[in-house]
């Protein structure tokens, strides 16, 4: 889907007069490009941003999979439709892959040598604490995206387990249910966009520790 969403973007560049595709594109790009200026000082890394933007995309699309799809079978309410990161196993691997790519681009852009010297500063008896601060930053990364798309969720099929109820539940239910869904989408919105800040974060201080060493 993120792909589709790209080619639909870019298929009809213009210049002078570009769509409302280009426009959101371009809108995308620059958010990325602001964070990127924020949090790790430099803009103009084209393999940094194509790959931030590609992961807004993909949480974004995610994060919504779950809200207008929110179906209930069953007298136990049982959902067989939900976004997949409401799913730990996702979110937590998603936040691994990041820890990864992150460490991936330190020893790309200063070599293994500093990489590794990096956790012995300021000194040396830090190193169990640097190490263990690797762990700790993919668990809160991963855990964070999980908790609020799962608890909207868990909004969203107690009140989709009311239609079963009855019309009189299911019409009570109608209002909560659209605000909620609302609500959703702007926190679907706003987790994407902060998984992708705290990735470019954890970037920015892993470059310019490694900088600085």
């Amino acid at each position: 889907m993120v792909f589709m969403i790209i080619v639909l973007c870019t298929r009809k560049l213009k210049e002078r007069t570009p769509g409302k595709w280009q426009n959101f594109l371009e809108w995308m790009i620059e958010q990325v490009e602001n964070i990127m200026l924020s949090s790790i000082g430099n803009r103009n890394n084209l393999f940094i941003l194509s790959f931030g933007v590609v992961l807004f995309l993909y949480l974004f699309i995610a994060n919504m999979m779950g809200i207008p799809f929110s179906f209930v079978a069953g007298e136990e309410s049982f959902v067989w439709w939900k976004s997949p990161t409401a799913d730990p196993h996702i979110t937590m691997t998603m936040s691994i892959m990041m820890i990864v790519y992150i460490h991936f681009i330190d020893i790309r852009l200063h070599g293994i040598k500093k990489y590794l010297l990096s956790y012995i500063k300021p000194i040396k008896v830090l190193l169990p604490i640097n190490v263990l601060e690797q762990f700790s930053t993919s668990l809160t990364l991963g855990l964070r995206l999980f908790g609020n798309i799962y608890a909207g969720e868990v909004m969203l099929t107690l009140l989709a387990g009311s239609i079963v109820s009855g019309l009189g539940m299911c019409l009570l239910a109608a209002v909560p249910m659209v605000l909620w869904q609302a609500f959703c989408i702007f926190i679907g919105t706003i987790q994407a966009y902060l998984f992708v800040l705290l990735t470019m974060v954890y970037i920015g201080q892993r470059v310019n520790e490694a900088s600085h060493a």
